[in-house]
């Protein structure tokens, strides 16, 4: 009996072992599992928050960083965390300080602004809207300093004009005749017409950049309306002479194929006839051989019998050439509908071409903003979906106004061509390009490596700063600056577009021709 418990016993104590190992085991996976989830939530909070504009902190992040890739023990970077801390802390501090002085050098500068005598009402009436918005939240502050300095250029150039008396009122009108020739701008430049209508249409657009009167900006617009008008009709009468080709063709075909089918059943019935006589003269030969006693009774019959089956050969002939020139119709009729379904492809392809073109930007042959929109709204669903890396950087071209300013409008559009272009030929074929407006681009990077996107990148920057331009003997060198980020847990498309304009706005206030991550 007393064996027969200890043997019990020792069961039981095998048992609990082998439970407290699995215990242990499935301890030890949660253990690593929440581990690694731990070390990627901490390197992408890192990511999320590195400072630029504090060395110090930005290189203590990148060291944890590095050592969270490096080890499995979290428990050994927490003291380092713990100094971070206090550090984010101040930087957090400093930052706010920084965005409230800020904040109040955009009140004093739009107040300094608003007392100066001489602007057109208008002005100040967008200057007074701008500076009452400053506390609202749907504007960054980066926008609100951008619609500042926007309504600075238009305040010097109105008070650089020579000073010859010119009323509030003639102010006012050279303030909206600039507004109306850059808006016409706009317009010209996402319209889409080919031939000599978009080439006049782009001549005109050529010449509001040279600042027009108000004379020579109505002949401009009244120009244009009618160029619009125009393209809009050569559009339409196109499309109504093709339609109406294909229904004339339709029709035709339509008659057609009813004859074809109406000699089809005529020859259809004759056919059955022709067989049925054949049939009976058979028959009749059949009889008559059974009934005659002698060859000299039956050879009247025959010769009957001849005469209706030569009857029936040449009624078969006269089948088979009817049976022919239907097949020639049937056939003609299938070279037709070829000949019509090409004509639609063709003109399927033309408004394919059209609506491609209504995605690219007219000047630079990259994706348009609505492109973008469409084409980011996906990559993002995708990212949400299969959590594959997605990264989304901002071009902008450095000291573009000054190139403007210095060599004309007709070489900065050159500029803007070639950079795109060498852009676009950095890029993978998965990858996507859209100018964002003016010198500005976005370029996406779905599913790339750590290393595959920073040599990207690089390579944009560094092709750019090679690219050999040349104006009246001068040689002209051209930078880009470029502001990047990653998607992360609890994005959207939004954030990361303001973080990367964020790191953009780094990169350009840290010397230029630099790429920032965010």
């Amino acid at each position: 009996m007393s064996n027969f418990s200890s043997d019990e016993e020792v069961i039981t104590l095998k048992e609990k072992l082998q439970h407290s190992q699995l215990v242990f085991r499935d301890l030890a996976l949660k253990s690593r599992r929440e581990t690694t989830i731990l070390k990627r939530l901490i390197s992408r909070l890192i990511a999320a928050s590195q400072a630029q504009d504090d060395p110090l902190l930005h290189e203590r992040l990148s060291q944890i960083r590095r050592e969270l890739e490096a080890q499995d023990d979290v428990s050994r970077i927490i003291p380092q965390l713990a100094l971070v801390e206090r550090m984010v802390n101040r930087h957090t501090h400093t930052q706010k300080k920084a965005s409230d002085a800020l904040e109040c050098q955009f009140q004093q500068s739009g107040e300094t602004l608003k007392c100066l005598t001489g602007l057109p009402a208008q002005l100040k009436r967008d200057l007074r809207n701008l500076l009452q918005s400053s506390g609202s939240e749907s504007k960054s502050s980066t926008d609100k300093i951008v619609a500042l300095l926007q309504l600075y250029e238009r305040a010097l150039k109105l008070l650089s004009l020579p000073s010859n008396g010119l009323s509030a009122k003639e102010l006012l009108n050279i303030d909206r005749i600039s507004q109306l020739s850059s808006e016409l701008q706009h317009l010209i430049t996402e319209l889409d017409f080919d031939d000599e209508v978009g080439d006049r249409l782009l001549d005109i657009r050529n010449r509001l950049l040279l600042s027009p009167d108000a004379q020579t900006l109505l002949e401009l617009t009244l120009e244009s309306v009618q160029l619009i008008l125009d393209g809009t009709r050569n559009e339409r009468k196109a499309s109504q002479a093709f339609l109406s080709q294909l229904n004339e063709d339709l029709s035709i075909l339509q008659r057609h194929n009813g004859r074809s089918i109406d000699n089809s059943q005529t020859i259809s019935t004759q056919r059955s006839a022709f067989n049925e006589e054949l049939a009976s003269s058979v028959n009749a030969i059949e009889t008559h051989l059974e009934e005659a006693e002698s060859l000299e009774q039956v050879r009247p019959h025959l010769s009957q019998v001849a005469v209706n089956l030569s009857s029936l050969v040449a009624r078969n002939k006269e089948l088979e050439e009817r049976e022919q020139q239907l097949l020639e119709q049937l056939k003609h009729n299938d070279q037709k509908l070829e000949a019509l379904y090409q004509q639609t492809m063709d003109y399927r392809r033309r408004l394919g071409d059209q609506e491609r073109k209504l995605l690219l930007d007219p000047l630079t042959k990259v994706y348009n903003r609505a492109a973008l929109d469409d084409r980011l709204e996906h990559e993002y669903r995708c990212w949400l979906r299969y959590q594959t890396p997605f990264c989304l950087a901002m071009i902008d071209i450095d000291h573009f106004k000054s190139v403007n300013d210095t060599y004309g409008h007709l070489v900065g559009d050159k500029v803007l061509k070639v950079v795109a272009r060498s852009i676009h030929q950095c890029l993978r074929d998965t990858d996507f390009i859209a100018r964002f407006g003016g010198e500005e681009f976005v370029v996406l990077l779905p599913d790339a490596k750590p290393e595959e996107r920073e040599e990207m990148l690089n390579n944009v920057r560094e092709t750019v700063s090679k690219l050999p331009f040349k104006f009246k003997d001068s040689r002209l060198t051209v930078t880009v600056s470029i502001g990047a980020s990653m998607f992360q847990d609890g994005d959207s498309t939004v954030t990361v577009l303001e973080r990367s304009d964020g790191a953009l706005y780094n990169a350009k206030n840290n010397g230029r021709n630099k790429l920032i991550w965010a």
